[in-house]
This record gives structure tokens, sequence and C-alpha cells, in this order.
């Protein structure tokens, strides 16, 4: 039996969310399945991907936080790495 697929002109963004959530375990499977493709071949793993932006936070914190004496505003420093750090990681990858 074949299905028929039929694409409304107009509806792409309401029915973008839907669909998302409809195919939710799809988006889990396939972005889990590109994780461990794109850790596969380092020596820890999926850890890493945790690791290495925790280690960059570290860093920073201890170069521009420790060192520099770059001033926070009372705002604990490795927290303002890290908010600084993740739309920057979620646009380099």
């Amino acid at each position: 039996m074949q299905h028929e697929l039929i694409i409304e002109a107009g509806r792409a963004e309401s029915q973008y969310w839907r669909d998302l959530w409809r195919y939710r375990e799809l988006f889990y499977f396939l972005a889990w399945r590109d994780i461990l493709v794109r850790y596969k071949q380092t020596a820890i793993g999926v850890v890493w991907a945790l690791l290495r932006p925790f280690l960059t936070m570290l860093v920073f914190t201890v170069v521009f936080g420790r060192i520099a004496k770059m001033p926070s505003n009372g705002i604990p420093y490795p927290i303002l790495v890290f908010a600084a750090m993740l739309p920057w990681q979620f646009f380099s990858t």
C-alpha cells in the first residue's frame, strides 16, 4: 500500500512543530546516532562532548578571571563564561 504525501503551501511553520513532536523518537534516535558517530574515534567517547566545554570554561576562568582579573559585576565568573560559551558552541559545530 502506497501513502500519498500532500504538502500544503504556507503551512510549513505551524506544521514544523507538530511534525517535530510527532516524530520526536526518531529525532532523538538520529541525534544520539550523530553524537555517537562524531565521538566514536575519540579515546573517551561521548564523555568528550561534555568534557571539552567544561575544560574550555576552566581555562577561560583561570586566564581571564584569575590572571587578567576581568570584572564580572558580582556574577560567579565560571557561570558567566559558561553562559557566553553556550551560544558559541551551538553555532560553531
